[in-house]
């Protein structure tokens, strides 16, 4: 069902958004991937797992406001959804634990370092992209997407996917700080 699912979203995206997907190849078919996106709307997390899954099954983190009603749960978790409270404390344990999990399983999972919907704005990442590819030692996949800011008006949308790379064992002085590098990853990637 699931691969049904993201089948019928990829027809959806290049029909009526005439999508143009580059650099596919980037994607390695193995090992632990930290997938780390830029997010200006709710198109964007559709859009990168339904293209991201021609290589790898991901699970990606999502606000857990989105797992209710039950329902809505059952499903996303099903779509390997990682439900996470941006409003913890200290941090959501529960997400650091299951992203953890996924990443040193040598899975891939796929996150938004701003931590919520940009619109265009300049929002400063939170250190999670950063400690989870630093505790996982998971290499860090930058992907770029363009104009889903106006997904209503139906223009086109570019997906960039930009080559691995890792952290160095110093980023883990300061998480914002790493995940400000991660950001400048995904910034430096151009439509092609």
């Amino acid at each position: 069902m699931r691969f049904a699912v993201l089948l019928i979203l990829r027809i959806f995206f290049r029909i009526f958004y005439r999508i143009e997907v580059l650099g596919l190849e980037n994607i390695p078919k193995e090992g632990p991937l930290l997938a780390a996106c830029n997010h200006n709307s709710n198109a964007d997390p559709p859009v990168l797992m339904s293209f991201l899954s021609l290589k790898r099954k991901a699970h990606i983190l999502a606000k857990k406001e989105l797992f209710s009603p039950k329902i809505l749960g059952t499903a996303f978790s099903h779509f390997g959804a990682i439900p996470v409270d941006r409003k913890a404390p200290g941090g959501d344990l529960s997400a650091i634990k299951n992203s953890l999990k996924v990443l040193k399983g040598g899975g891939c999972l796929a996150i938004f370092p701003e931590g919520t919907r940009a619109a265009g704005k300049k929002v400063d990442p939170k250190g999670g992209a950063a400690f989870l590819a630093l505790k996982s030692k998971a290499k860090i996949l930058p992907v770029r997407i363009f104009n889903t800011e106006n997904f209503s008006k139906l223009g086109k949308i570019i997906i960039v996917f930009g080559k691995p790379f890792n952290l160095a064992a110093e980023d883990s002085q300061n998480y914002e700080e790493a995940s400000g590098r991660i950001m400048q990853e995904i910034f430096s990637l151009n439509r092609g």
